[in-house]
């Protein structure tokens, strides 16, 4: 059951749960399937579910006055919440919704996913680890994406080459903290067009 899925969950954090936690796991959640362009997490509504991306990529972003700040993808294996609604049950700030294609995912309600961090140590411990993990990539996103425009595409096409493929030119533009004309304009110059 889920294997590949399991392999990927392993991949995440430096911290592999055993066979049993995962499966523990996997079992308690319902499977849910996404159309393209479709929030999952909306701003300003709580939200405290718990979701893990079986297939397709899923954008965390938040607003910013009137623009979109795209703040990372979740691909499969990755777990991810409102981290609002679920510490403080309060309003997400951040958002989530599937790219250019439908995604399937993984949802958990906080109850569940408090019952099992009460009832099994290890997978509080895996929980800690994927956490530190995320603020690991948030600082690792800071050192990776930096410098200018041309380096932060680069890093991108570098370190991250399926989110180019699989994310509309205006996205990858607010990730990337670019107009949507200068990163056509500065795929064009990198192109040699």
């Amino acid at each position: 059951m889920h294997e590949d899925l399991k392999q990927l969950l392993r991949e995440e954090g430096n911290f592999g749960p055993s066979d049993s936690i995962l499966e523990e796991f996997l079992g308690r959640m319902e499977e849910v399937r996404i159309k393209p362009r479709h929030r999952l997490i909306e701003y300003g509504s709580v939200n405290s579910d718990i979701y893990c991306v079986k297939e397709g990529i899923i954008r965390l972003f938040h607003m910013e006055e009137h623009r979109e700040i795209t703040f990372g993808f979740a691909t499969p294996g990755t777990v991810f919440l409102s981290p609002h609604s679920y510490y403080m049950l309060k309003p997400a700030f951040l958002m989530a919704e599937t790219c250019k294609s439908a995604a399937t995912v993984l949802r958990m309600s906080k109850s569940t996913f408090d019952t099992m961090i009460d009832s099994f140590p290890e997978f509080a411990k895996w929980m800690f680890n994927l956490s530190m993990g995320q603020l690991y990539s948030c600082e690792r996103k800071l050192s990776l994406i930096n410098g200018t425009a041309k380096d932060r595409y680069l890093s991108v096409l570098k370190n991250r080459p399926e989110i180019i493929e699989a994310v509309p030119g205006n996205i990858l533009a607010s990730y990337l903290g670019v107009t949507p004309q200068y990163l056509c304009h500065l795929k064009s110059v990198l192109l040699g067009k």
